[in-house]
């Protein structure tokens, strides 16, 4: 995985967590919670120049839901420097969660580092809970603010300011996606061209 060295190129980072919220967002559409979103459980499947695919793993510790009424929570269930305050604090957990923890998974790779480091879980909890992560950009110059904007929304503390869905999430990467296309083609060509 990414560290402060060896950082991936925007494109591909964007892909990879593009491709996360449509493999989520059909979870979601099942039902399922994953609860343990984090590198370990992001598969990359290599295919030739194309991106490759994305795959999703170890689903032990998903919540099935049938409408708003959860099935199934069992505490302590997940991987603490990825976990919502909402998981951490033991609240009932919705999709929210996911996007919270896919949101550290980007800052992670945006960054080579995680958004919040401590000494023990019980630092991390408090961490997670009670601070501010840094933007990306603060360790990465070449970032723009779109990049920052998404990975802030997507690990807010309250829910009401995170993203609501995981189409959301996935427009907000496109367009940066976009954008940096675009980005990209004009420092190529001079505007006098």
């Amino acid at each position: 995985f990414s560290t402060p060295e060896n950082l991936l190129p925007l494109d591909r980072l964007v892909e990879i967590i593009f491709k996360c919220t449509r493999a989520l967002d059909y979870a979601y559409h099942l039902g399922i919670t994953h609860r343990d979103i984090k590198p370990a459980n992001i598969l990359l499947a290599a295919s030739g120049n194309l991106g490759g695919d994305i795959k999703i793993s170890d689903f032990g510790a998903a919540l099935f839901s049938s409408g708003e009424v959860t099935r199934t929570q069992v505490s302590g269930i997940g991987s603490p420097a990825y976990m919502s305050p909402q998981q951490v604090r033991e609240m009932p957990l919705t999709h929210q969660t996911d996007i919270y923890s896919l949101g550290v998974v980007m800052y992670q790779l945006l960054t080579g580092r995680l958004p919040f480091n401590a000494n023990n879980n019980f630092g991390m909890i408090y961490a997670i809970c009670n601070s501010e992560a840094p933007p990306p950009s603060t360790f990465r110059a070449d970032l723009p603010p779109s990049l920052d904007a998404i990975v802030a929304r997507a690990m807010q503390k309250e829910l009401d300011a995170r993203y609501a869905t995981w189409e959301e999430f996935a427009h907000d990467l496109a367009q940066s996606f976009r954008n940096q296309q675009i980005a990209s083609r004009q420092s190529m060509f001079p505007d006098s061209e």
